[in-house]
């Protein structure tokens, strides 16, 4: 089986990207693999990267390996990230962000209520799941808190590009995703602001897809835990801007597919 890989999730930036595909490939020949990046970008469903054969250290969303798991369909956890950041702590978190117009009159979410809402996809943790676990506590049972929701914006550049365009006036972004865009890219984020933010939960971590042969994924997943002990490897994990890998622990995830649920039973199935 030809084993694949894809840092589509956090490829901000060219050097953003250049600088995933530098440790992973480290990562790769330390473990003794032979692993081919593909390119894999929207339009085309995230989801439908989690469905190729032979992938071996690729990002993948918590939500939808949580409820993978559940499946039973089995994919293994090759590494947590600790991104490099004070307000990480040293943990494989993240969080979202509500973005507003840096000129809205808004303090708050519930001051947003009433307003226009963009969202990414609906299998994403950063952009659907987490924050619809929030705004399902301001909603009334049943009810509605937008004038309209709108989406499927299809990725992080596509809900900024309709926040600052005035398609939309409210939107969740991948706190992680953002951080990344501030060192790499930010103009993107000119005349936008943080109106506030979702809890910490695990972050997307790197996975094998089920048919990966386990020996291998084990191997890839020891030499990611190593890395930031190395030499020759302390540099490629600064330029990704990643502290170091930690083992990933699957039971973690269970909490964002319970997130799920409660919004559910809010009756606040869709961000609306």
């Amino acid at each position: 089986m030809e084993l694949i890989a894809s840092t589509r999730m956090y490829d901000v930036a060219p050097a953003m990207k250049a600088a995933w595909h530098a440790l992973l490939r480290a990562a790769h020949a330390r473990a003794g693999l032979e692993v081919r990046f593909i390119e894999h970008g929207w339009p085309s469903p995230i989801g439908e990267l989690w469905e190729r054969p032979g992938l071996c250290g690729a990002f993948m969303c918590g939500w939808p390996y949580a409820m993978a798991l559940e499946a039973g369909r089995a994919f293994a956890p090759v590494a947590g990230v600790v991104p490099d950041w004070p307000a990480y702590e040293g943990l494989p978190r993240y969080r979202s962000e509500f973005l507003v117009r840096a000129d809205s009159p808004w303090a708050s979410l519930e001051d947003a209520i009433g307003c226009r809402y963009g969202w990414m996809v609906r299998d994403s943790q950063s952009g659907w799941n987490a924050p619809r676990s929030v705004l399902a506590a301001l909603a009334p049972a049943g009810g509605s808190l937008f004038a309209e929701s709108k989406g499927p914006y299809g990725n992080p550049r596509g809900l900024l590009r309709a926040l600052a365009g005035a398609d939309i006036d409210l939107t969740a972004v991948d706190g992680w995703y953002l951080d990344l865009l501030r060192e790499h890219d930010p103009a993107a984020l000119a005349g936008l602001r943080t109106l506030g933010t979702t809890p910490w939960t695990p972050n997307p971590l790197l996975v094998a897809g089920p048919g990966v042969d386990p020996a291998a994924a084990a191997r890839l997943s020891d030499a990611l835990l190593a890395l930031h002990e190395d030499p020759e490897g302390a540099p490629l994990l600064r330029r990704a801007r990643v502290a170091r890998f930690v083992q990933a622990d699957p039971a973690d995830y269970a909490a964002l597919a319970a997130m799920a649920r409660r919004a559910q039973a809010r009756g606040y199935p869709e961000i609306r």
